[in-house]
């Protein structure tokens, strides 16, 4: 069965004549916020990572589970030369050698307000450029051409 979701458009008299109005989203009606979104995390518990203190990291993020957070073990990830590894799902996050003392900050700064944390984002998945890597396009041009007019 097919449902439809019906609105009332207003209309408002205003100087200019008059003004439609979506009665969902009027003034008198604010519009509904989406419910929070659910976030998977998963903390590699594999041996390298195991080694770099991962069961304490784990135990930090579980202290901060809620209805949109859900903490879980995780076999390998397959980034053991930068663990501990956690991965955070939907977001497609991955950070990399995670200590206890970061999650605080992952909680407060990503999972409360949206933004990752810069400086523990995994390179492979979230390369960052600046002004002194060649990976940016053009830069190694630049480079190759400031040589050979130093070399004239």
């Amino acid at each position: 069965m097919l449902r439809v979701l019906a609105t009332t458009i207003k209309a408002a008299n205003t100087d200019d004549g008059f003004l439609l109005t979506d009665s969902v989203t009027s003034p008198d009606n604010p519009p509904v916020s989406a419910p929070p979104q659910r976030r998977c995390i998963m903390v590699c518990q594999n041996r390298s990572c195991e080694r770099s203190q991962a069961a304490e990291v784990l135990a930090a993020f579980r202290q901060h589970q809620s209805p949109q957070l859900f903490v879980s073990a995780s076999e390998c990830l397959g980034q053991c030369g930068s663990g501990p590894t956690v991965r955070v799902m939907p977001d497609d996050v991955w950070y990399c050698r995670v200590r206890p003392e970061d999650v605080q900050e992952i909680a407060e700064q990503h999972f409360q307000g949206n933004q990752p944390v810069k400086r523990l984002l995994h390179p492979r998945f979230h390369p960052q450029f600046n002004a002194y890597s060649f990976n940016q396009p053009g830069a190694v041009d630049a480079q190759l051409s400031s040589e050979s007019a130093s070399s004239k």
